[in-house]
């Protein structure tokens, strides 16, 4: 094992400049960015959308969460998802997280560690700390609510 990590900090340094702070930063990544601090409504938001809680892109999906209308209407949304504030936008996804889990957000509830457990105790304040000891949550709905499936990235 020693020799491994050897082998590999040689071939880091071997990169040099730039590259070489990439290659480290990317040996020391682990996993989802549950360890960042803040919201994790906001981790969602920045694989969602970038972090950018505005953005109509036209591709059908709308603000930091990347809302349908039709799921964001469903959830009880007035108006366009992005025009909403994040705090709103926060509050739909809660309501949506109690349906469907965090497999409304398929790939970037992975990422950024969400659960129902801390989704639903997020207010999107920053102060979210339940995301230690995260559940084993499939994100698997419970059942089928009827109500569209949310289609983010």
């Amino acid at each position: 094992m020693k020799t491994t990590m050897r082998n590999n900090l040689r071939r880091i340094a071997l990169l040099g400049g730039a590259g070489a702070v990439a290659a480290v930063g990317f040996v020391g990544a682990a996993g989802p960015a549950q360890a960042d601090s803040g919201s994790v409504w906001d981790r969602v938001a920045e694989c969602e959308s970038g972090g950018d809680w505005d953005i109509n892109t036209g591709n059908g999906y709308y603000g930091g969460l990347q809302f349908s209308q039709q799921t964001w209407e469903a959830f009880g949304g007035e108006g366009m998802p992005h025009e909403a504030s994040r705090s709103e936008q926060i509050d739909i996804a809660q309501e949506t997280l109690k349906e469907q889990g965090p497999g409304a957000w398929p790939v970037c509830s992975e990422e950024a560690g969400l659960t129902k457990e801390n989704g639903l105790a997020d207010d999107g304040s920053g102060s979210d700390d339940s995301d230690e000891g995260r559940s084993d949550d499939d994100g698997e709905s419970d059942g089928d609510s009827g109500k569209p499936q949310l289609g983010g990235a």
